[in-house]
């Protein structure tokens, strides 16, 4: 007896229907139905659906996926896949096509139980029908988008609803008064600086209802609000649009020709005053932050004003350096020293704090050069690759290891030696660091440098622009290359000395190559030079003596004067 298993889809969302009532449990219960009429028995922990899913998504859908999982093994769960008809396996003429034939490939018969016909491509005549109704399936696809696209269009010129519901309105776009009042609210005080978190867990202290069911405010629905148009009296309809790539859908920004706006007073609830102060706020927020292509935090602003305060410590007590104004220029000094005085610490110096963000920031936006990290990449590699090249001498010390360990494990259960734990702890720190070689063999062999300079050189140009944009987004940028702070050393003559250590692996896990980043975990920072280190180490580098003190009008930048306190 076959076995059948069925796969449901449907594009739309069906807001307001019991689960048992949508369409997907409709078309797994008729395939059930057609199972047994079939004589087939059913497989009920084999029903597959993706609900409120397009037919053009071939990657982002969890039924589908779970489905062809199911049947890579040699052995299938199943003999029979029952679909309603063949536009559930996609609206994609040629990835339809291929998604059958992998279907078939797997052993798999696919039957449509609406005409009760098997799909196939076994013959000409089958791949010339399959084609068609594929093509078909798309087109139909394409032109409900155009004919939903343009109803909306249409409201949208209108000042209409266009389809999803908006807070402090009814769908009607008739105004709530008391979500109008949330509303209100959460414009003051964004006027006033408050950030989208601090203004959610306000809201949540309060006990307002957040727009969709639940307890929590989302930082993205303070967010949004603050900047939606239609809370100043303007309908804004068309600003994204869904396009179709390499088999996902995507959402992307839409040519501004193409956005409509539609005046509408009669849904003002702050007035012009309000929005824009709002709106310069949201400015400056993005402008501090460091975000990717598509919108996303890269990593969160810190609240200091000056560069280095997060990064910098006291090469002599440890303790940490901080900003602090002498006279009319600012100098990083030793917190501990600043709050307890000389007994704390003996670093009684100040660092003149313009010299030595520009002197930091020079070195790493120099280490930050796409041909430097290129270069330092293919030397870890060809290194890599040498100590790889005969893995078989690696794997019997390893095996000699395991052996000798477990004869000194014996040998101390047995009270034989003293100083068996030392052997033991030896052999087994030998033993870890063969074994994370083996396990890196064969990455650096197959590795496409060519390649992979197309992917990072758009990140190191991001992280270069970013480290030069503001104090913000620079030390946003700091933070993911430094590991630790860095060890300013006061020096002969008003000099500095400052012992670092960069970690650039954070610009490899961005572009998805984390097997090599942990072939070439860091490059330490010399001078203005970036070179591989295989070790976490760090390097020193000089300022000059006139970084110590400020300038008095007339001096030589070079020239070695009293360093200012």
């Amino acid at each position: 007896m076959l076995r059948a298993a069925a796969y449901a889809r449907k594009s739309n969302v069906e807001e307001g229907k019991e689960a048992d009532r949508k369409s997907v449990a409709h078309q797994i219960a008729e395939a059930r139905r057609y199972a047994e009429g079939k004589g087939w028995r059913w497989c009920p922990e084999h029903a597959y659906q993706d609900d409120a899913i397009s037919g053009a998504e071939f990657q982002k859908r969890p039924g589908l996926t779970r489905l062809l999982d199911a049947v890579k093994g040699k052995r299938l769960p199943f003999d029979v896949l029952i679909v309603s008809e063949r536009s559930r396996l996609g609206r994609d003429t040629f990835r339809s096509l291929a998604l059958i034939q992998a279907l078939e490939d797997a052993g798999l018969q696919v039957w449509a139980y609406l005409d009760d016909s098997r799909v196939t491509l076994d013959s000409d005549t089958d791949e010339v029908n399959e084609f068609m109704r594929a093509w078909a399936g798309s087109q139909e696809r394409r032109k409900a988008g155009q004919r939903s696209r343009s109803v909306k269009a249409r409201d949208a010129k209108e000042g209409r609803p266009t389809g999803n519901r908006l807070y402090g309105y009814l769908p009607d776009l008739t105004v709530i008064p008391a979500q109008a009042d949330v509303v209100r609210r959460i414009f003051k005080l964004r006027a006033e600086g408050m950030g989208f978190f601090r203004i959610a867990r306000a809201l949540e202290r309060d006990g307002i209802e957040p727009p969709r069911k639940g307890k929590h405010w989302n930082v993205s629905q303070v967010a949004a609000i603050t900047r939606n148009e239609t809370y100043r009296g303007v309908r804004v309809w068309g600003q994204t649009m869904r396009v179709k790539r390499r088999g996902t859908v995507e959402v992307v920004e839409a040519p501004a020709a193409t956005v409509i706006r539609a005046e509408r007073p009669d849904l003002r609830l702050v007035d012009d005053a309000l929005w824009q102060e709002v709106q310069r706020v949201n400015e400056a927020a993005t402008a501090g932050t460091w975000r990717n292509e598509r919108g996303r935090l890269k990593s969160r602003p810190t609240s200091s004003r000056w560069l280095l305060n997060p990064f910098l410590s006291c090469a002599l007590c440890g303790g940490s350096m901080h900003a602090k104004q002498s006279g009319k220029h600012w100098r990083y000094v030793c917190s501990r020293r600043h709050l307890n005085g000389a007994k704390a610490c003996s670093n009684a110096r100040g660092l003149n704090v313009e010299h030595a963000d520009r002197a930091i920031l020079k070195q790493f936006e120099e280490a930050l050069v796409g041909q430097v990290v290129l270069a330092q990449l293919e030397q870890a590699l060809d290194e890599h690759k040498r100590r790889a090249q005969d893995p078989e001498p690696l794997k019997a010390e390893a095996a000699k290891l395991k052996r000798e360990v477990s004869n000194l494990v014996n040998a101390l259960a047995a009270g034989d030696l003293d100083d068996v734990h030392d052997a033991i702890r030896a052999r087994k720190a030998r033993l870890e660091h063969l074994e994370g070689t083996l396990q890196g063999l064969g990455v650096a062999a197959l590795f496409d440098v060519a390649e992979f300079a197309k992917r990072v050189l758009p990140v190191i140009a991001d992280w270069q622009a970013h480290l030069k944009k503001n104090t913000s987004t620079a030390q946003q940028v700091l933070r993911k290359i430094l590991p630790e702070k860095i060890k300013a050393t006061p020096g002969p003559e008003g000099s500095w000395t400052f012992d670092m250590l960069a970690d650039y692996s954070a610009v490899l896990k961005e572009v998805g190559l984390d097997a090599i980043s942990a072939i070439l975990q860091e490059v330490k920072v010399s001078g203005s030079r970036a070179r591989r280190g295989w070790r976490r180490a760090p390097s020193a580098s000089r300022l000059p003596a006139w970084a110590g003190h400020s300038r008095r009008r007339g001096d030589h930048p070079r020239a070695g004067r009293t360093p200012g306190r």
